[in-house]
């Protein structure tokens, strides 16, 4: 998750992963040619040997949502299905080169969902979740008093509302556990910190070090907004299969100085998370992809209460790529 100039410098992700990706060109391009063969044989494999391919991997049921309201189980559209996740993950192709990956891992012990943004094992996003939230809890440290801690897994922010008690960290909503996109269960207003459990306070560490006193990002708007399409290539196949998914998007509007007047907000991002419209057409199975495209928008009104919000893109990140390949988790920020 990016955040604006106000309360960091902002992070250019299509930038650092288009150089971080020719940084390590001719080792990642045969790495990932032979991924995919690998995933190509262990397919045929499976079917010479009459096992469904669908034993790998199919879209999960997290939580029991009330029936007749049209919710969707959004904890498990937000992440890659377990099965599947286990060997594979979701990358961003710029002329033929990697230029962002996104790694789902899973700990359904913790109830952690952790996004990892590269083959370190670095986490982009950790999100936390209980019956009622999918809440905000770690997200990436870029710059930090003029150093890039871009790979740094010893850096990072953390949402936490200061209250130290064992829910501290369960504190930034992000989305609900069950809710109908575009409905009326759909959104909500984050508090800066109050007296409330629930608000936009968080705290920066860098080399596992807590740097400054408490920030908050104030106001903040959270909806699930109806879902879209998307397409996605399966590398499981040969040749690679394209096809279109349904995205649920999760539109963040930030930095707002007024609860409920999203003219006051500056800053906006959309999370777009992918679920199988029908079945995956490589294996007949459906699955769930998780975070698949992101993107960052700024209001050039700099947030005038009078005035219309004007969003203007200013950032972009596509995982579009469905690929062989999984990373063990590196993070020592705390």
């Amino acid at each position: 998750m990016k955040y604006p100039r106000d309360f960091f410098a902002p992070f250019f992700a299509l930038f650092v992963c288009d150089n971080f990706a020719g940084h390590r060109e001719s080792k990642r391009a045969g790495s990932r040619t032979a991924g995919c063969g690998l995933a190509v044989l262990c397919g045929l494999l499976a079917l010479a040997a009459g096992v469904p391919l669908n034993a790998f991997g199919q879209a999960q049921s997290t939580i029991s949502c009330p029936a007749g309201r049209g919710d969707w189980d959004v904890l498990s559209v937000m992440m890659m299905d377990p099965g599947l996740a286990s060997s594979y993950h979701m990358e961003g192709l710029t002329r033929g080169l990697p230029s962002s990956y996104v790694y789902t891992l899973w700990d359904e012990s913790q109830s952690k969902v952790y996004y990892v943004k590269n083959p370190h094992g670095n986490p982009w996003d950790i999100n936390l979740y209980d019956s009622n939230f999918i809440y905000q809890w770690v997200t990436e440290l870029d710059s930090w008093k003029g150093v890039n801690h871009w790979n740094d897994p010893r850096s990072c922010r953390k949402f936490n509302n200061g209250s130290e008690n064992h829910a501290a960290d369960l504190s930034m909503r992000w989305a609900p556990r069950c809710a109908t996109p575009g409905g009326s269960n759909s959104a909500f207003w984050n508090p800066p910190p109050s007296a409330l459990p629930v608000n936009t306070n968080y705290y920066t560490y860098v080399g596992q070090e807590q740097q400054s006193s408490a920030q908050n990002l104030n106001y903040s708007l959270m909806e699930l907004k109806a879902p879209g399409t998307l397409g996605i290539t399966d590398h499981r196949a040969f040749p690679p299969k394209p096809f279109s998914v349904t995205t649920l998007p999760l539109q963040y509007t930030y930095s707002c100085t007024a609860s409920g007047n999203v003219n006051s907000c500056k800053f906006r991002e959309i999370f777009e998370y992918g679920v199988d419209t029908d079945v995956n057409p490589v294996d007949r199975v459906k699955h769930t992809y998780g975070w698949i495209r992101w993107r960052y928008y700024i209001n050039s009104t700099g947030g005038n209460r009078d005035r219309a919000p004007v969003w203007v893109l200013n950032n972009t990140s596509t995982s579009d790529q469905l690929m062989a390949g999984q990373v063990s988790l590196n993070f020592q920020c705390f």
